[in-house]
């Protein structure tokens, strides 16, 4: 049997959070100031201000405080390391609070202002793509051309059911 290494301390607060395991109330507490941590950087502060922040907040030391805000980043991920699109979620809702700030303050200006930026972030700005293939305007198709009045009559009256696909041909 091989025996597994000992656990870290972030472990419980693991458990916790994808089972449901019991946690007692100072760890409660010490969840919830990594919650706090991890939603600050979410938000887009850096590290110092997140440092700042908490030190205000909780009167703790400065190591403390240092170890709290790396446990949070090693329980829920490094916001730095999420991919273009968790960033620009995120960044599209700052906007929109940043505008909607400022809207309640009155600066018309900044609301648009942010409102275009996160439109932006959304794409809202670009062409749309077009759905056609212009590659398939070039397949050559053989046609056969008829003036005489008795072909173009049976023609109406047939029905094309015979075709090849050639969308997935390159």
């Amino acid at each position: 049997m091989k025996k597994l290494g000992k656990g870290d301390k972030l472990d419980k607060y693991r458990s916790h959070l994808m089972d449901g395991g019991d946690l007692k109330s100072d760890e409660l507490e010490m969840l919830a100031k990594y919650r706090k941590a991890h939603g600050l950087l979410c938000l887009g502060f850096g590290r110092n201000q997140v440092l700042a922040t908490l030190e205000k907040e909780y009167e703790l030391s400065q190591p403390q405080l240092y170890a709290i805000v790396r446990d949070s980043i090693k329980l829920y991920g490094s916001i730095e390391e999420v991919d273009k699109k968790g960033q620009r979620v995120i960044s599209h809702e700052n906007y929109k609070l940043l505008g909607n700030l400022a809207r309640k303050n009155g600066d018309i200006g900044a609301a648009i202002r942010a409102q275009e930026n996160a439109d932006k972030l959304l794409g809202l700005f670009e062409a749309e793509k077009t759905v056609l293939d212009p590659k398939a305007f070039l397949i050559p198709v053989p046609m056969d051309f008829s003036t005489d009045p008795a072909v173009l009559r049976e023609q109406e009256m047939t029905e094309d059911t015979d075709f090849e696909d050639v969308s997935d041909e390159a």
